[in-house]
């Protein structure tokens, strides 16, 4: 019996054709279930959670940014720091909450610098209006703390 070498190899090419059409078929389908599970689970989020900036300013020239955090809705300001960097505070009674000290940079009272938050609008850095227990973050805010001398 004689082989006829392009039968087999003709063979060998349709069948390497047809697996790579059905693994290419495959790879287009899950690549598109993939994008829709991506899609919902951002819809998802949108409505549990908000994504914020947060700048922590050490003073001198150093600044940490956690960008693109989410949070749940209805967290405050001190919420988000105390979630994102070790924070020491004081709650006073009458006053609410003052941090003392982040990510171990504390507060100088005696060289006049205090932990202050900041808002960015579009006129640039503008001071927290209220305290961080009381500041509600909103969706896409960008948010610095800064060791500020007084």
């Amino acid at each position: 019996m004689k082989i006829n070498i392009w039968a087999i190899a003709s063979i060998i090419f349709l069948v390497w054709a047809v697996g790579a059409t059905v693994a290419t078929s495959n790879y287009y389908m899950l690549s598109q279930r993939q994008q829709t599970t991506i899609e919902n689970l951002q819809s998802i989020v949108s409505n549990v959670a908000i994504k914020v900036n947060l700048a922590v300013s050490y003073g001198n020239g150093t600044v940490t940014w956690y960008n693109d955090t989410y949070l749940p809705i209805g967290w405050t300001l001190f919420n988000a720091t105390a979630k994102l960097c070790n924070v020491r505070f004081t709650v006073y009674p009458s006053m609410g909450i003052w941090i003392n000290s982040i990510n171990g940079v504390s507060e100088d009272p005696a060289a006049n610098k205090y932990w202050i938050w900041y808002t960015w609008t579009s006129n640039g850095w503008s001071m927290g209006p209220v305290g961080a227990d009381q500041y509600m973050l909103k969706n896409g805010e960008t948010i610095k703390w800064e060791l500020t001398k007084f």
